[in-house]
């Protein structure tokens, strides 16, 4: 039997639950490709990039509490990834995914989701009305 859990314990504490900006990627002086860190926990990430723009998370590891919202304004969709193409991506009908797209036609605007870290797995929850395709 494993240990009885004392009533308010956490397993993992949201370490930098407070919302802490926005950061835009578009034409200006952004890339189809952007780096996440761990020290963005908190940060709402704008995808307004023309093509597909692919979000690399940190390290797992690193991220145990950590937080990150992304929200698609771009016609060319945005795709989540687990830094190394490790399987440590949990979302809808898969515990071990390494991508999630967001590449539907007529529906990648206005696509987002939050995705939160525990340490060992990251949990992408779907917010926008857009189905992700998971690899």
């Amino acid at each position: 039997m494993g240990t009885a859990r004392v009533q308010g314990q956490r397993d993992v504490a949201l370490t930098e639950l407070a919302f802490r900006g926005i950061a835009i990627n578009d034409a200006t002086a952004n890339t189809a490709a952007v780096t996440v860190y761990a020290s963005d926990s908190g940060i709402f990430f704008i995808n307004k990039f023309a093509t597909a723009t692919t979000y690399t998370l940190p390290a797992v590891a690193d991220c145990a509490g950590k937080w990150f919202w992304f929200f698609n304004v771009g016609a060319g969709g945005m795709i989540i990834a687990s830094p190394g193409s490790l399987d440590n991506i949990v979302c809808i009908n898969d515990i071990a995914a390494d991508t999630v797209t967001y590449a539907t036609a007529n529906l990648m605007i206005g696509s987002a989701c939050l995705v939160v870290g525990d340490g060992t797995n990251y949990f992408v929850i779907n917010i926008g009305s857009t189905t992700a395709t998971v690899a």
